[in-house]
């Protein structure tokens, strides 16, 4: 069996050259390594450019860059701005298989570790925040076409989920091009298409049980609990994230991977103990998230989530607090912000069925106890304001 170091010894060098179709790259500097391969920034021969590629290794157990190209490519084909497109890709035979994308600056959590007090200052959590959720609906919302050739019929690949949302795995784009105010979505190797590839039409049926997937930190109660996840779940982990970096912290902070069961013990307390629950929230615009955390409770497996009413409770904190679409962001504070500013879909990537028949509609109704809640927690929507139209380096907890 090979041992870790020779497994290294597969990955590139620096200074070594790396041959495409395409061009000639070369290679610069290690950016960051996990379990099965590593990122590194390189310099294209032809025009002196500096792009990343992430590889992984020939002999890895699970094939994930394979996911990523799809994902990335699929997000292209929507023209989502949130995504790194493929450049370019290649492999170097009984070592490692690669492709080339945007480089990219800082993710955003050794954005907010750069803070002096650890969080982002409210406007930037908002506009930060409504980016994000943009590119989980559009992520949600990828429809890939993987024909062999533009002669043979359509093949689709419908919707996935990320099922590791955390702000490692979402940067800036670099100052050189003029993105830095762009937040890409990152690391799709965790991701799972949501509807049955033979099919094309059928939402998958959730297993019995599920194998954990994720980050314990920001891990939904679905993954903690060990059941397959849905597009809710990407949702709740989005609302932890996003609640770290504006109170600076969350409440289970000081636990580890291995302490699972309290972590969740804790995400069920913010639901059931109005102490916890205000520590959670605590430096947050309260009335808007914890309207988020109540409508995000009432979905249910099949549910579509309403992308929209969710972004309006992050413009409805940001107009309350008096935070301007173009108030500077933390990283760049001597210019006007000049993001995005989009709304997400409505994260349908096509009509669904579910295995069995049923439509998604069918499934997506919620019991009578769950649709008051949901209507309580979206009340006051018109009357509140106009509806807008690494701890170091973080490590990836998986279990295979």
């Amino acid at each position: 069996m090979m041992s870790s170091d020779e497994a290294d010894d597969v990955l590139p060098r620096e200074e070594e050259m790396l041959k495409t179709k395409k061009d000639k790259y070369k290679v610069i500097a290690l950016l960051g390594k996990g379990g099965y391969g590593a990122v590194y920034s390189v310099l294209r021969q032809s025009d002196s450019e500096k792009f990343a590629i992430k590889c992984e290794k020939a002999t890895a157990a699970k094939k994930v860059l394979l996911m990523d190209c799809n994902v990335m490519k699929g997000a292209t084909q929507i023209k989502s701005r949130h995504f790194c497109a493929v450049l370019d890709r290649a492999n170097v035979k009984d070592r490692f298989n690669f492709i080339v994308m945007k480089l990219i600056g800082k993710n955003l959590w050794d954005l907010r570790q750069d803070r002096p007090d650890g969080r982002f200052s409210l406007g930037t959590a908002l506009k930060t925040a409504a980016q994000c959720l943009v590119s989980i609906e559009h992520l949600h919302s990828v429809r890939l076409d993987i024909r062999i050739s533009t002669k043979s019929p359509s093949i689709f690949q419908f919707g996935y989920l990320h099922r590791d949302i955390k702000p490692g795995n979402f940067a800036a784009g670099r100052k050189e091009s003029n993105e830095h105010h762009t937040i890409f979505m990152l690391d799709f190797g965790l991701c799972r298409e949501f509807v049955k590839r033979a099919e094309g039409k059928d939402m998958r049926a959730p297993r019995s049980s599920a194998p954990f997937r994720g980050t314990t930190r920001y891990a939904p109660l679905a993954a903690m609990l060990q059941q397959d996840q849905s597009r809710k779940d990407d949702i709740e982990s989005w609302l932890y994230m996003v609640v770290e970096w504006t109170s600076g912290g969350l409440p289970w902070r000081k636990l580890k991977a291995h302490d699972r069961d309290k972590v969740l013990a804790y995400k069920k307390d913010v639901r059931e103990k109005a102490d916890i629950l205000e520590d959670f929230l605590y430096n947050c615009p309260k009335k808007e998230f914890t309207r988020i955390l109540k409508y995000v409770d009432t979905l249910g497996y099949y549910a579509v989530p309403d992308y929209g009413f969710i972004y309006y409770c992050v413009k409805h904190a940001a107009v309350a607090n008096k935070i301007k679409d173009n108030d500077p962001i933390d990283w760049d504070p001597e210019r006007p912000y000049f993001g995005p500013l989009e709304t997400p879909g409505d994260g349908k990537v096509i009509d669904l069925e579910v295995e069995g028949g049923q439509s998604v509609k069918e499934f997506s109704k919620r019991n009578p106890k769950e649709k008051d809640q949901s209507d309580e927690t979206r009340k006051g929507k018109k009357k509140a304001g106009a509806s807008p139209n690494r701890e170091k380096t973080e490590v990836k907890e998986v279990k295979k």
